[in-house]
């Protein structure tokens, strides 16, 4: 069918525009015509929205490409430049960590100092009260750095000798100062009762540590107290559960670690008042 022609609605044959009467079939057509041609003229309107529909579709999709292709290369782009930030965001916390643990440590030596001085040469109270402070104070501020700092323990045991030897050597020059003696102990029993003063602060700073440790541990996971039970089950096969076992071994040992090093802190702190 082409332009100048209709469809005849009786036996489908291409008729002229201007016939009144079909060439193929013989039919009138004057009733037929207007609606066959208004027929034609809706479906070559069809095609044309049809090919407009077509056409959209193609521009549509080479933009969703377009689009997709460019989020690709925004992604690719950021993944390469995010280890820089990553790595600065790392060292950036690390100083953080560090600095929180030397603050702590300056502020522990800075208090047993100031309560040294109080105590002592101020009130005058008894020195029990001053042993039981040295192990209660960097216990506690050992627990506040480990929550804040997040260093291992090998940091934190540094921290525990530096904070020993720097709060009794600071307790020593406030006594060598106020009472004017020498500054070192001169006789067996006063060097031994600095050496159990630092070895009080240094281990109830340590247990601090621990003790955070524990708790955290507690915390994220749910481990089962250790029993007759667990010990003597068998598995499948027949064998002991080697792994359970110790696991839960392990678990009480990190559980008692801090009671041990708070009870040999409270040992060395209190000797000087339960021996003969």
């Amino acid at each position: 069918m082409s332009l100048a022609t209709f469809n005849c609605p009786y036996c489908w044959g291409d008729v002229p525009v201007q016939a009144s009467v079909c060439s193929h079939c013989t039919r009138d057509l004057v009733l037929f015509k207007p609606l066959a041609l208004r027929l034609q003229t809706l479906a070559e309107e069809v095609e044309q929205l049809k090919g407009m529909v077509q056409q959209q579709a193609l521009t549509l999709n080479q933009r969703q490409s377009q689009i997709i292709e460019e989020a690709a290369q925004s992604y690719a782009e950021m993944q390469e430049a995010s280890p820089a930030p990553a790595a600065a965001s790392a060292t950036a916390t690390a100083l953080k960590s560090w600095f929180t643990l030397f603050g702590t440590v300056l502020l522990t030596i800075a208090s047993i100092g100031l309560c040294h001085w109080v105590l002592l040469f101020v009130y005058d109270t008894p020195p029990l009260f001053l042993r039981l402070l040295t192990i209660t104070l960097p216990a506690l501020t050992s627990y506040l750095c480990a929550r804040r700092s997040g260093l291992g323990w090998l940091a934190q045991l540094l921290a525990a000798l530096l904070v020993s030897a720097l709060s009794v050597g600071l307790m020593l020059a406030i006594t060598a100062h106020i009472d004017a003696v020498p500054l070192w102990p001169n006789n067996p029993r006063d060097w031994r009762e600095v050496f159990e003063y630092t070895a009080a602060i240094g281990l109830s700073f340590f247990t601090g540590y621990l003790t955070h440790r524990l708790m955290v541990r507690w915390t994220q996971q749910q481990r089962n107290k250790i029993s007759l039970r667990v010990l003597l089950s068998r598995d499948e096969a027949g064998q002991f559960k080697i792994t359970e076992i110790s696991n839960q071994v392990q678990s009480l040992i990190t559980a008692t670690a801090p009671l041990v090093s708070a009870g040999v802190a409270l040992y060395s702190g209190l000797k000087a008042f339960t021996s003969p």
